[in-house]
């Protein structure tokens, strides 16, 4: 560059010279040639002034001319327009161009007085004439003359003007001649300055490379506008299968195997003395790496230096630390879900939602085996999964006893594709495709060393069963559990609220819900029985033939009421309550129930009272624990009969 800028300074003044030379011939010629035009064109003005003359002359001596008329014809159409047979140039003067029109104007005057006087006419107008077109003559012969002077001025100037243009230019490029010389001889000494530092920058890079190819870590070096590789080191040629010809490979391409640069790319979050630490799992090598990205000065230009350390096994440790204690936190809100929600339905339905989230199922349920149907008692699914609980009752266990028998020889069911069961138990298969299963795991349910159901998950992501058996078969002990103490409470609550010969209410869930009843707003009526004769039925024919008496008219009374508030508060006597139930429905219901009993073997004291204020109740109670005691009594008046005492109990 600087050796052509130097060429080009010493061409730059004789071509000025010689541009110089051309123009001002160029003008000159031109000039000569105008200058020509316009003598001829003043001749010719002569010319026509002269024949003019001559012309009347001879029409006053009776001598006529048309072939002077013509030719005076065709000059003044010349000087006009221009002429190539008289050689005449147009001139573009407005003042002579307009005495020229008069002239001719005046020489057509002239002409029609000629014609005028060869037929006889005086001939002192035409004389006349031709004094005032000589007069005019001369005018415009010293209008070409000053038109002619005034071009010649100007193209003198336009010579001096040239001329000192090319003086200056001439001069200017000198100067620049002169400075650009002196800034060569500065550059070629930047330059061999820079050359000398280049040859130390070299060695310093190769003294640089030979550590850099030594380090078992992968290094690179990338330029950060063309993604070129400038730089791989035996460790990174040796994992991306590379020779040391880098040319035309980009690093996005060698690299990561994209066809374009990284969306990822750091380029733009880089600075200047500073180092960018981040992570990312190559897709090539299927590592994961921690790489240091900082800008360095490579060959002259800025480059990006990268270096990876393999920290797959590391990362591997810390993603399955993650994932376990991720399990482990799970696994404790599954144990705290069941541990705190005795609603067993609702709880196994919330565990079953951590568990499928947690290893990204489609379903997750539970079945419970009962010989010989399974039924699925709980299940979660995912969103867009449509529920198969309602399907999946009392199924019948004949067609997947293969199933049922490795179960219980506590081994766990793992398909991670279900079609190889189309041949091995078509019966299964169809029942797990039928539901759009692609893959499933089951782990057993044990209660008192049986299996008593299993738990499992659908469609579960890939390569989770590795660690999905795990977690399954330690939450499931802790449904087992829960299952196990949710029969103990319905067992416990059974024997504490629960009458187990007629299974109403007992006494205790009697009290229990007159305390609460106090506090409702609303209507409320109370209906009280007594079972007349029983002692006599277990005087006379034992207390088994009394307890079937007893059974047999609590289903009267639990078919013949419409609350399900129905308690048996002493040995045979009964409570019906009934809460938002208006009078006459109320007393509909007392008719029913006096009726069945009529046509029934069993003979009843009975007493009843509606009150349109719950709060009452107690009151209530009592009026019709009187009432039917008044009843009792007249049945055993009535029947003559030793009288039954009953025993009043009240709150």
């Amino acid at each position: 560059m600087k050796s052509k800028l130097s060429k080009i300074g010493e061409l730059t003044i004789p071509i000025i010279l010689c541009l110089a030379l051309i123009f001002t011939a160029l003008l000159s010629i031109t000039s000569i040639d105008n200058l020509q035009g316009n003598a001829r064109v003043i001749n010719y003005i002569g010319i026509v002034r002269g024949a003019t003359q001559r012309l009347i002359k001879k029409e006053l001596n009776h001598e006529p001319d048309d072939a002077l008329i013509e030719r005076l014809d065709n000059i003044l159409y010349g000087l006009a327009n221009g002429s190539d047979e008289f050689d005449l140039i147009k001139l573009e003067d407005q003042t002579f161009q307009a005495q020229l029109t008069e002239m001719e104007s005046s020489w057509s005057i002239i002409k029609d007085e000629i014609y005028k006087v060869r037929t006889g006419s005086s001939n002192e107008a035409l004389y006349a004439l031709s004094e005032d077109y000589f007069v005019l003559a001369d005018n415009t012969v010293r209008s070409a003359e000053e038109y002619t002077e005034q071009s010649v001025q100007i193209a003198r100037n336009h010579l001096i003007i040239l001329n000192t243009v090319f003086i200056i230019l001439a001069g200017g490029c000198t100067v620049f001649t002169y400075y650009q010389e002196k800034r060569r001889e500065m550059l070629i000494r930047i330059e061999n300055e820079n050359k000398r530092k280049s040859e130390q920058l070299t060695r310093q890079q190769r003294e640089l490379l030979a550590p850099m190819n030594e380090i078992s870590e992968l290094m690179y070096v990338s330029d950060i506008d063309t993604y070129d590789l400038l730089f791989v080191n035996d460790a990174g040629k040796r994992i991306f299968n590379i020779s040391d010809d880098l040319s035309n490979l980009k690093c996005y391409k060698v690299i990561q195997g994209f066809d374009s640069p990284c969306e990822f790319c750091t380029n733009s979050r880089l600075k200047t003395d500073e180092t960018y630490s981040w992570e990312y799992t190559n897709p090539l090598l299927q590592k994961h790496y921690l790489l240091k990205d900082r800008l360095i000065e490579w060959e002259g230009k800025t480059a990006r230096m990268e270096i990876a350390f393999d920290i797959t096994a590391t990362n591997n440790e810390k993603n399955e630390l993650k994932q376990r204690l991720e399990r482990d936190n799970v696994l404790v809100d599954c144990i705290r879900e069941l541990y705190h929600n005795h609603e067993i339905t609702d709880a196994l339905t919330t565990v079953l939602a951590h568990i499928g989230q947690l290893f990204s199922a489609e379903r997750a349920y539970i079945f419970i085996f009962h010989d010989p149907y399974f039924s699925n008692i709980a299940e979660w699914c995912n969103t867009g999964i449509e529920p198969q609980i309602e399907h999946l009752q009392n199924v019948v266990m004949d067609d997947y006893r293969p199933w049922l028998e490795l179960l219980e020889k506590d081994k766990n069911i793992i398909y991670d594709d279900i079609e190889i069961l189309k041949d091995e138990m078509p019966a299964g298969y169809e029942l797990l495709s039928q539901q759009d299963i692609k893959n499933i795991v089951w782990v057993p349910l044990e209660k008192d060393n049986g299996l008593s159901g299993c738990i499992g998950l659908d469609n579960l992501a890939y390569g989770m069963s590795d660690i999905v058996i795990p977690f399954l078969q330690t939450i499931q002990y802790f449904i087992t559990l829960a299952m196990e103490r949710n029969e103990n409470e319905k067992t416990l609550y059974e024997m504490s609220y629960l009458d187990e010969l007629t299974t109403f209410y007992n006494r205790n869930r009697y009290i229990q819900n007159i305390t609460e009843l106090e506090d409702l707003q609303g209507s409320v009526g109370v209906v009280y029985l007594d079972m007349n004769g029983l002692k006599g039925i277990n005087d006379s024919l034992g207390h088994a033939a009394g307890d079937l008496a007893l059974k047999a008219c609590a289903e009267i009374i639990k078919n013949s009421s419409d609350s399900e508030k129905l308690y048996r508060i002493g040995g045979d006597e009964f409570v019906i309550i009934y809460t938002e139930t208006n009078e006459e429905a109320f007393y509909d219901n007392v008719e029913r129930l006096k009726n069945n009993f009529k046509q029934s073997a069993y003979q009843i004291a009975i007493g009843y009272k509606w009150e349109a204020e719950c709060s009452n109740i107690q009151n209530v109670i009592k009026e019709a624990d009187e009432l039917m005691y008044a009843d009792k009594m007249r049945f055993y008046q009535k029947h003559q009969t030793r009288r039954y005492r009953h025993e009043e109990t009240e709150e």
